[in-house]
């Protein structure tokens, strides 16, 4: 990867944000930036357009499923590749989060290696 690409991890778990950027960093020089829940994940995207959102689906408030369609709704967030992150593995969801746009999607929890394979596929493969 060229450019120092800018990722924006949003979940409610603390820990499960900081596991995330762990397993990034291990691998790859990015910068990493947290939100805790879908309102201040959209306020971060619309200030700091992350070159990829891995966003959790399940949070409290607004949850993942609302991010993913206010994304897809507005012009500047639409085009931000999202690796959708889960604990709910079942057919429906998968068929729900893929239905509304998401580039890729991994079940909690998290396989290092498939998930550093999506994010570089996702990065590498993006013109910015």
């Amino acid at each position: 990867m060229s450019a120092r690409k800018r990722i924006l991890l949003v979940d409610d778990d603390y820990s499960a944000r900081r596991l995330a950027e762990r397993i990034i960093r291990n691998k790859m020089q990015c910068e990493i930036i947290h939100a805790e829940d879908g309102s201040e994940a959209l306020k971060v995207m619309l200030k700091n357009q992350p070159d990829l959102v891995v966003l959790d689906i399940i949070m409290p408030f607004m949850n993942g499923i609302q991010v993913l369609k206010t994304m897809k709704s507005n012009a500047r967030l639409a085009n931000i590749p999202i690796i959708a992150c889960t604990a709910v593995g079942d057919n429906a969801t998968v068929k729900q989060i893929i239905g509304l746009g998401v580039t890729n999607y991994i079940v909690k929890p998290i396989d290092k290696d498939a998930f550093i394979n999506k994010i570089s596929s996702i990065l590498e493969g993006s013109v910015k």
